[in-house]
């Protein structure tokens, strides 16, 4: 099978952030022309105008081009920048609408549709596209206008509430932006489907995925528990209601953490006969069974505690999975730079780019044979397939001339006041 599966796919853009821009980048590894329309003069989320911002990298040039999360999230894309609140910004969309395959956005609830391009007007433009909406809460409904980021699906989902220990506060809980990680690969999937039927019948299709519901969907236990027992979940911070041991332990050294859960009696006696104390899983013993571990859960957590500090995080991680025993040392976010495995798999990719040269970057989701996915354009600059895609649409060198000096392309964003 080819790494490029999606050769011959057209793809338009116009989306923000990460769910929808990430899932783009996906269908371009594998060989799909993307072309990512910006909403010129306006700058995205993912391309801020002023230092100091916390996702800018040291370099030269300007600071929207040098932002770690648009680089992350738009390799693989040919990049043009259009005004198309103009009439000569919105021709341009009817063509790309004409040209593409699948169009993806990612605007609150009815706001493509009231700039002139709903469902109905793409599907009357090139009924083979296949469209794919991907507003917070979806089309419709009492919400549909609410403007959403990922923790506020962690919250209105109830993720959040679950999250953080016992006896802390929601103050204390990480927003933790999963939404951004599920919804492309669900929305691709969706895609796929779209395609076939599209073989079948000839029509594109309209997706409407709410990226609320997505997300709920990946917790199902949480709303189960309340429909069928009637019980909201408990907080239980690194632990887990059913195993015992299961949490993040503080190692030997300075901050030094690990992570350890035995899941069943077979890992349990493995760290105990690690831990230096067999006995713990002896017959008779009152932590030999899960249940008794579940039972006596804070003094299992006390002995394995006693254990973990007794060494390094690595140490303590290398000699239960040297056992069959689940752990990892907890890493700084620029530890796995580091790491062995990473390299090994040949996973970072090093990135030339005109103003951040000699940079590594995250790799691919996959590996395929005989062919993977590649790295074959970086993110790009602000507009800098403007004359290239335009002449592709039939545009000549005086209407790309014209449509710059009105202001309708641009290749940079007009200096913050």
């Amino acid at each position: 099978m080819s790494g490029e599966i999606f050769r011959g796919l057209r793809v338009v853009e116009l989306s923000e952030v990460w769910a929808g821009p990430f899932g783009c980048s996906l269908l371009g590894d594998l060989g799909a022309d993307v072309i990512k329309l910006e909403t010129y003069p306006r700058n995205s989320e993912t391309r801020p105008l002023r230092e100091p911002d916390p996702r800018v990298a040291d370099g030269d040039g300007p600071v929207y081009e040098r932002v770690n999360t648009h680089h992350h999230g738009n390799r693989n894309k040919r990049n043009i920048a259009v005004d198309i609140r103009t009439e000569q910004g919105a021709e341009i969309l009817r063509r790309l609408i004409r040209w593409g395959d699948v169009l993806v956005e990612s605007f609150s609830a009815g706001t493509l549709a009231r700039m002139g391009f709903g469902w109905e007007v793409v599907h009357e433009l090139n009924p083979r596209m296949t469209m794919v909406s991907l507003a917070g809460w979806g089309q419709e409904g009492p919400y549909e206008g609410y403007i959403m980021f990922g923790v506020g699906f962690d919250a209105m989902t109830g993720h959040a509430s679950v999250r953080g220990y016992p006896d802390g506060t929601m103050s204390d809980v990480i927003p933790i932006l999963h939404s951004d990680a599920t919804v492309p690969l669900a929305w691709i999937f969706g895609v796929t489907g779209a395609l076939m039927e599209r073989e079948r019948s000839g029509e594109g299709s309209y997706i409407d995925l709410a990226q609320i519901e997505e997300l709920a969907t990946n917790f199902p236990h949480l709303i189960a528990e309340w429909t069928l027992n009637n019980r909201l979940p408990p907080r239980l911070g690194d632990s887990d209601p059913h195993v015992v041991p299961h949490g993040c332990y503080r190692a030997g050294g300075e901050d030094a953490w690990v992570n350890i859960a035995a899941e069943n009696d077979r890992q349990w006696a493995a760290l105990a006969g690690v831990a230096g104390h067999p006995e713990w899983a002896e017959d008779g013993h009152p932590w030999a069974s899960a249940a008794g571990r579940v039972r006596d859960r804070e003094a299992v957590d006390a002995a394995v505690a006693a254990y973990a500090l007794s060494a390094g995080a690595w140490a303590v991680a290398d000699a239960l999975q040297a056992e069959g025993v689940i752990a990892a040392p907890v890493l700084a976010p620029g530890d796995p730079l580091l790491s062995p495995q990473l390299h090994a798999r040949e996973w970072f990719q090093a990135v030339d780019h005109p103003f951040l040269p000699d940079r590594l970057l995250g790799g691919f989701l996959w590996r395929m044979r005989p062919d993977s996915p590649s790295w074959d354009r970086r993110a790009a600059l602000l507009g800098e397939h403007n004359e290239e895609v335009l002449r592709e649409l039939g545009y000549t060198p005086d209407d790309i001339a014209r449509l710059h000096r009105a202001e309708v392309i641009g290749d940079r964003y007009p200096e913050p006041a």
